[in-house]
Order: structure tokens, then sequence, then C-alpha cells
């Protein structure tokens, strides 16, 4: 590596705190900076807002060796040659996003940047607001001289630390050679191919995966829906699709209830938004947003199949945070659906084996649990939906005792599809998605 850089991190909730970490630990002096003082002393004690695996002790690490810093002061920025933008991009319940929280802190930056600073976005924004940005910078301070470029991130929750060092590619979004040959100096440390762009084909490249992975959910919950029809097996479709070398063994072909968490949902409604305000026409874009809201709905629909009614039914909900691998309950699809039996009058109960009881509080009053099979007492359906491991590991003999006898147990994710003999020995109505 050349001579370590100094950077500015902006935005310290989940993508922040991978990042001025993992910057860190590849050799550079880092100072994270947020003018939230509980935030940022937290962090001087390794306390990350978000846990990931391995995180807390990549903070202490780095902390102790002197190359990661926190601080309120914007100042800091006076003595970096980089400032990353690593906000988590809010999103509403619209999956609109929301870019206030960068911009305001691009203002706030703009006194302090140096020139030749290199200025770096890794945070989730729509195609064009690089090209604003730098037109901004340049009304604000056209005397400065400046690189810029995009590299979006590709984090997954719960695997954020293995994901930001063995990255499958690095997209380099920038119409400056020096901004590209400083970034390859910055990843040095990582074996990855730097693929080379302009900032709006990065910020369509990070659109078009999202959207492709969003459009392989919704395809094969069609295909599920049609194997319930037909008699057909979508956990068998599905392997005969990974089989196929076009399609390939890691294609996002689970069944189920869904994306959610916004991530998916955010890119899509950006190429939405940019059909209608174009006159384009993206019928498979819209679709396959369509279809996957229409999929909270199968849970709720298939409970009052299988139960002729909800009212005053006890459902039990295993699975709360927005995937495996996190405790945050941000946009989860288990909550929605939980809000939705509720309003029909169903008596919930639910567990997570990592959800905290304040977070699924803000959702309304539920009966939450931190023991599962206190979920299980008296209930007329279960329903799995955040596939944690560990309800591999439930005694499914004591579920069955404690629900009411020939209960529900919905599958939502086929996560139970090799137990599905022993579920209904056991005494249950087992329940998968695309299966008979």
């Amino acid at each position: 590596m050349a001579s370590p850089y100094k950077i500015a991190i902006l935005g310290l909730w989940h993508l922040g705190e991978i990042y001025s970490a993992g910057l860190a630990d590849l050799g550079h002096m880092v100072v994270g900076i947020s003018e939230d003082n509980a935030l940022i002393d937290n962090f001087k004690k390794a306390l990350p807002p978000l846990p990931e695996p391995e995180l807390q002790e990549l903070i202490q690490k780095n902390f102790s060796a002197g190359r990661l810093s926190f601080s309120t002061n914007f100042e800091e920025i006076k003595n970096c040659n980089v400032l990353w933008f690593t906000f988590d991009t809010p999103v509403n319940d619209a999956d609109e996003v929301d870019l206030s929280p960068i911009w305001q802190n691009l203002e706030k930056s703009l006194p302090f940047i140096s020139e030749a600073t290199l200025i770096v976005m890794t945070s989730q924004i729509p195609i064009g607001t690089s090209k604003k940005m730098c037109e901004f910078i340049k009304t604000k301070r056209p005397d400065l001289n400046f690189d810029y470029a995009y590299t979006p991130e590709n984090l997954r929750l719960g695997e954020a630390v293995k994901c930001f060092f063995n990255p499958t590619r690095i997209i380099i979004g920038t119409d400056s050679m020096s901004a590209s040959q400083k970034l390859k100096d910055i990843f040095s440390g990582l074996k990855a191919e730097f693929l080379e762009m302009s900032p709006a084909s990065a910020e369509m490249s990070k659109h078009a995966i999202n959207s492709f992975l969003a459009t392989s959910v919704s395809f094969i919950n069609d295909i599920a829906d049609a194997c319930e029809k037909t008699g057909a097996d979508v956990l068998s479709v599905s392997r005969a699709l990974r089989s196929e070398p076009r399609i390939g063994p890691k294609a996002f072909l689970d069944a189920g209830l869904g994306f959610s968490g916004a991530t998916l949902g955010r890119d899509l409604k950006i190429l939405m938004s940019l059909a209608s305000e174009g006159d384009l026409d993206l019928p498979i874009i819209k679709n396959v947003f369509s279809k996957n809201e229409s999929r909270k709905d199968l849970a709720i629909s298939k409970i009052k199949s299988c139960l002729n009614s909800i009212t005053d039914k006890t459902v039990g909900i295993f699975g709360l945070t927005y995937k495996v691998g996190t405790k945050t309950l941000r946009r989860s699809r288990s909550m929605e659906v939980a809000k939705e039996l509720k309003e029909l009058g169903a008596i919930l109960k639910l567990h997570d084996p990592e959800a905290d009881i304040s977070e699924v509080s803000t959702y309304g009053q539920f009966d939450f649990s931190m023991d599962p099979y206190k979920t299980v007492e008296g209930a007329d359906a279960l329903i799995f939906i955040t596939p944690w491991p560990s309800f591999k590991n439930l005694d499914l003999s004591k579920l069955s005792t404690l629900a009411k006898p020939g209960a529900l147990f919905f599958d939502t994710n086929n996560f139970f599809w090799d137990k599905e003999d022993e579920i209904k020995k056991v005494g249950f109505i087992y329940l998968g998605t695309g299966r008979n």
C-alpha cells in the first residue's frame, strides 16, 4: 500500500461503523464524525449502534492502534485527504429515499474540505445524485479542486465485516483517473476486481443489481404459486433452476413472503420514479414491486383458509428481525404480518432470539418472549418467518404438546422442509410455500 490516507467518515450507523473500522484495519488513519455525542461516546467504548460479528473487536483493535478515532468536531475534516459519506439512506414506508442527511452533512463539511480532497460516496443514492452533488460543491466553493467517486456498498446485515474484507468486486464510479487510482490504493489490501465506470453507470449498476435480485425473488414466488396449483414442489424446481449454469447455485430462488428491509425495494422505487419522470415504460420493475407487496398478504390468506377465521385465534410468530444475523426490525416483513393479524382480531405471541423488546414495542403492544415455548402455549397456528438456525433445534414434541391439538405449522420459507414428516407426526398441520 502507498502512504496511508487520512479519511473522515460521515454517517455512523451500519454502513459507517463497518467502513470506519474496515478502512482503519487496512492501515489508514480514520476519524468518524457525528454531532451525536452519545453515539460518539459509545464508539469510543467500542459499542457500535448495530452489532455485527467481529465488529466490536475490530473497533477495539484499531482504536488501540491509533488508526481509528471518533469526534463531534467537523473541523477534523481539514486534516483529511479523503471525505467518505456512509449514511444508511433513510427510506419511508413507501420505499422512497430521503437524502436530507447527506445534503445537510455535505453542506456542514464544505468549509473544511481541503484542496485536492477525494470525496467518496458509498451511501445508497438515486441515479443522478453524484452529478448534482458535484455541481453543488462547485457552486458553493468554485475555487476548490477535488476528486469525486461513487463506490456502492455491498454489505449484508449479519455478515457485514466478512463482506467488507472479501468483496467479489469493487465498483469505482468516477470521471477522474486520479480518483480511481486513489481508491485502488485505499483498497489495495483487498483481493478484488475493480470495475471502473462513470458515476452514473455506477449508480445505475447498484439499482440494476438489487432490481435483478428482487426480480429473482418475485419470479420464484410466481413459480411457487404455480406449483401450489399444479401439485409441483417449488424446492425441486429451485434445485433444477440452480443446476442450470446460466443461472447458478447462488441464485435468489427461495420462495416465501418476499423481500423486506427496504434495501431491494428502494432501488425498484428509484427506477419506478425515473420511469414516471422520464416517460419510460418499465413494466418488469413495476410488476416485481407489486408482486412483492402482495406477498405479505399470503400468510394472512393462508391462515384464514386453514383456520376459517382469524378472530380470537392465538397465533405464534417466530422470527421477527429483518433477516438472520441482525437485531434490527427495520421494515420487517414479520412485524407487518403481525400488525395485520392483530388488526383482524388475532391474539399474537411473538418470539425472536435476537430482537430487542423495546424495538418490538414501537410496532404496538405485543406479547413478546425470549422463550420460544411460551410463544406456543395455546396457539392455533405457528408462523415461522425469519429462519434463525436455532429454530431447527426446537423440541417439536414439546411444541405440539403446548399448542392446541392439530395446530397449523406454517413454514413460510420452507426452512423445515427436511422435518416435514416429523412435524406432521407430532400432530401439527404442516404448510409450506409452493408445496403440496
